[in-house]
């Protein structure tokens, strides 16, 4: 069956799709990173936007058909739902992820309340073929090659001001290097990456661009993915060193800690800059990262927004506490990161 839609969901844009797409049921096995068309049937206000390819955001509404992918997401402080296991044309599905990401839902956090509702009204094919995202991403690999030189930034959870401290430092860094920016764990959507691009990376990528939607998926296939874009990011580029955010917090089923442990990813890494929201969260950042054999270089986040809060940082977690959002502190930050790579 042809089929007009209204939005192209931003973790398709690796995909060439027309005006008008083929959509079928058939008895498939829903796949993560399956691309389906979905009718809104019901609009929750407090979580409605639509993130479209080059960061545009849209309200959905009632009647609006968009084509997105099936994906996983656990966050813990967004929504939490899966795959599900079969799905017939017509069944409800929810909007998971302004990326475009439905799923079965689970539950959320009580501030979000339930998902936008979707019909299922089939998959995208190409000639015989379910689209799958991760046919159309760069090319994962067991191992990283050259000697890029990585320095990441962490949080102990999400919205702990991660991509402001990771904005923060291209931007600086960028006035005497060549640097680059990836993202490797999240849910699919480019407003971080493309915060990113314009703070100054000379290429800014993401794990859609590997071709999976969110990293709620088997550790092997990040791992996989991340080095996949570090090879390309830096075989591509003349860079010397990239600047990776991990989306989600350390500990998360988005899969940081197992990328960072990555023994070539580990070799790779020469500065780890973290962010929290309070000082447990910083010292639980600090002793997580020594027990995989990482420093954790300063703490940035909502916990230096006060002079009381730097302090304890420095004074209890022991390292610096730097504030993004103050530019003499941001300065002190660069000048740190700057210092780890010479060394």
């Amino acid at each position: 069956m042809s089929q007009e839609y209204d939005y192209k969901a931003s973790c398709l844009k690796r995909l060439d799709i027309r005006d008008k797409v083929t959509v079928e049921y058939s008895g498939h096995r829903p796949q993560s990173g399956d691309v389906v068309a979905v009718r809104i049937t019901e609009v929750n206000d407090t979580y409605r936007k639509l993130d479209l390819e080059g960061g545009e955001l849209v309200d959905l509404e009632e009647g609006d058909i968009v084509i997105g992918s099936l994906g996983n997401r656990a966050g813990v402080k967004g929504y939490i739902g899966s795959v599900p296991e079969s799905i017939e044309k017509g069944d409800e599905i929810g909007f998971l992820g302004s990326g475009g990401v439905f799923g079965k839902y689970t539950s959320s956090a009580k501030e979000l309340e339930r998902p936008c509702k979707a019909e299922f009204l089939g998959y995208i094919r190409d000639g015989d073929d379910i689209r799958n995202i991760k046919d159309h991403g760069i090319s994962k690999a067991d191992d990283i090659k050259g000697d890029p030189r990585l320095v990441t930034v962490i949080a102990s959870r999400m919205d702990a001001g991660k991509t402001t401290l990771a904005t923060g430092l291209i931007e600086g860094l960028s006035e005497q290097y060549n640097v680059g920016s990836l993202k490797l764990t999240g849910s699919a959507r480019e407003r971080d990456r493309l915060s990113m691009y314009d703070a100054g990376s000379e290429v800014s990528l993401d794990f859609v661009d590997a071709g999976i939607p969110t990293t709620v998926e088997d550790s092997d296939i990040v791992i996989s993915s991340a080095k996949g874009l570090i090879n390309y990011a830096w075989e591509n580029n003349d860079l010397d060193f990239i600047v990776i955010e991990f989306g989600a917090g350390l500990i998360s089923n988005y899969r940081v800690r197992e990328v960072m442990k990555d023994l070539d990813i580990k070799e790779s890494v020469f500065s780890v800059c973290g962010a929290a929201l309070d000082v447990m969260g910083a010292y639980g950042l600090k002793h997580v990262l020594e027990e995989t054999d990482y420093e954790l270089s300063f703490i940035s986040g909502p916990i230096t927004d006060t002079t009381v809060g730097k302090k304890t940082i420095e004074d209890n977690v022991g390292v610096p506490a730097y504030n993004a959002f103050k530019e003499d502190q941001m300065e002190k930050a660069v000048e740190k990161v700057k210092k780890d790579f010479e060394d």
